[in-house]
């Protein structure tokens, strides 16, 4: 998992959606758009490029063993044979702060370029990207736990301040009725964002390989109290694809001198204002 300083593009195209949140909802921002990726895999946030980084406690996945730690390559544990020179999951990197990624073994895959009834590649990624597969029965679930990462931060502020997700951006491709995108703390859901849902703001269709619409670059903020840790991933037939997950980090500091006191919130780099704008 990748972290760099500095450089930041504008978004394209934000609205608000209402999720549903058990017996109630909350109201979260939500842009499709981003950045033109520098290494050809599309498109990425504005906060973070794949090779020329970003701004400070934004954090990538690519699927690129390129854009990896070179002193932890990652996990080619989910690569399709044959891509093993390229592709991994380089957030699994053996590191303290190494993302913790669950899913059955034939239900998540790591490859490059488009296989009919398989998966295709997000338009215009030319490059690793992941996706889940229910290999033509029930639901595939991929989890991307982000707790290590958290704590290793947390302890970094001497274990005075607690840390949360509060953006997130993924590169979503050829978008399905049947994929969502699932967000969780602590094991208790916080929003979820479905793939009808999506192509019903763009005017998507669903499946298309091509269309701007259908294959989009989606970046959610969140409020502090809706801070999340775990990010699931869940499809319902043949593929979901996915690329460029990038997440940021929001503070939250632990009071100590005075333990009944109400907790102060500092907002951080996680809550900047995500200005509108169009994709192209």
């Amino acid at each position: 998992m990748k972290r760099f300083p500095l450089v930041t593009k504008s978004l394209l195209y934000s609205v608000v959606l209402v999720f549903s949140v058990y017996n109630h909802s909350i109201a979260a921002s939500i842009s499709f758009g981003g950045a033109s990726a520098s290494d050809g895999s599309g498109l990425t946030s504005s906060f973070m490029d794949p090779l020329n980084g970003g701004l400070s406690d934004y954090f990538i996945e690519t699927f690129d063993i390129a854009t990896g730690d070179p002193l932890y390559p990652g996990s080619s544990d989910y690569t399709v044979t044959g891509f093993e020179n390229e592709c991994a999951v380089n957030s699994l990197n053996n590191s303290p702060i190494g993302v913790s990624v669950t899913a059955n073994s034939n239900e998540i895959a790591v490859r490059q370029g488009s296989v009919t009834s398989v998966a295709a590649a997000p338009a215009n990624d030319s490059t690793c990207y992941g996706y889940a597969t229910n290999n033509g029965q029930g639901t595939a679930t991929v989890s991307f736990d982000y707790t290590n990462l958290l704590n290793y931060y947390s302890n970094l502020y001497g274990g005075t301040t607690q840390l949360g997700i509060t953006y997130i951006g993924f590169y979503w491709g050829s978008v399905d009725i049947y994929n969502d995108f699932e967000f969780y703390s602590g094991g208790s859901l916080v929003s979820s964002i479905t793939g009808s849902s999506l192509l019903s703001q763009l005017g998507g269709s669903s499946g298309n390989q091509s269309d701007p619409d259908s294959n989009a670059y989606v970046n959610i903020a969140f409020s502090i109290a809706e801070q999340f840790d775990t990010l699931v991933i869940n499809t319902s037939d043949i593929a979901g694809e996915f690329d460029n997950i990038v997440i940021g980090l929001s503070t939250r500091e632990i009071p100590v001198s005075a333990p009944g006191a109400t907790l102060i919130l500092l907002f951080g780099i996680a809550m900047l204002a995500i200005p509108k704008s169009r994709q192209s």
